[in-house]
């Protein structure tokens, strides 16, 4: 039995405790990069800046060592393939190293378990992340039946998920930006990462009347409602670079 043993957890699966793959060295993390375009201007000294307001995905690679005891090797590398590469998209990743924080990541290139004394393998694994890390802290429903406060403790700004159940014409308000909502029917559903209103799997952006979607500074927000409203439930989704 290996104790205090590093590993890492994708799509709902172990690397040590269900594929039998240890983390061998700090993972290498790279921070994704500002989208940011440069035009040159004939006769004028110095690009013309546009900021995108966005940033590029990042990069994370684990080192890792397999160990064929459970498997033999082949059938092993075989399990480990069919778990990284068999199904396309992003899932949380996690790690020993950072254990507060979660990315969504996909994984990204070959996989190549290079066999030593059919025992041990040795392998580099890379995995493509969206560019922030959220916290699992920020992954916790906050409940709120009134005006409240509520503190983002990271440095950047949240893009949360906000159900607000209640009917009629309701109107939210996340610090002096108001977000209006009309014929409410029993709840509806905000999401301000994917930028859209629904009630269930029913799209309900016909009942939003604005364009820019919430979103919860860092420190300190203030929360209030107008309306028929009996409770507002929020995920902050806390995230850091």
């Amino acid at each position: 039995m290996i104790e205090n043993i590093n590993q890492f957890s994708y799509n709902g699966k172990r690397s040590y405790d269900d594929m039998n793959l240890i983390i061998t060295d700090t993972p290498s993390r790279v921070s994704p990069a500002r989208r940011v375009t440069y035009t040159k201007v004939d006769g004028r000294n110095g690009d013309i800046l546009n900021d995108e307001g966005c940033f590029d995905n990042g990069e994370v690679k684990y080192k890792v060592t397999a160990i064929a005891d459970t498997y033999e090797m082949p059938l092993l590398v075989r399990k480990i393939k069919r778990w990284l590469q068999g199904e396309a998209g992003y899932f949380v990743l996690s790690d020993t190293y950072d254990p507060n924080y979660f990315y969504l990541a996909c994984y990204s290139g070959k996989i190549d378990i290079a066999d030593k004394l059919g025992l041990l393998g040795a392998a580099t694994l890379t995995f493509k992340t969206k560019p922030f890390k959220y916290s699992f802290n920020g992954q916790r429903k906050i409940t709120i039946t009134g005006a409240a406060s509520i503190y983002n403790p990271e440095d950047w700004e949240a893009f949360p998920y906000i159900k607000i159940v209640g009917n009629g014409d309701i109107t939210l308000s996340v610090n002096n930006t108001s977000f209006a909502f009309t014929g409410v029917d029993g709840y509806i559903e905000v999401d301000s990462d994917i930028q859209s209103c629904f009630k269930g799997t029913e799209l309900r952006n016909n009942k939003a009347n604005f364009a820019n979607f919430p979103k919860l500074s860092a420190g300190k927000n203030n929360i209030s409602f107008t309306g028929n409203v009996s409770e507002i439930i929020i995920v902050p989704r806390w995230c850091a670079l």
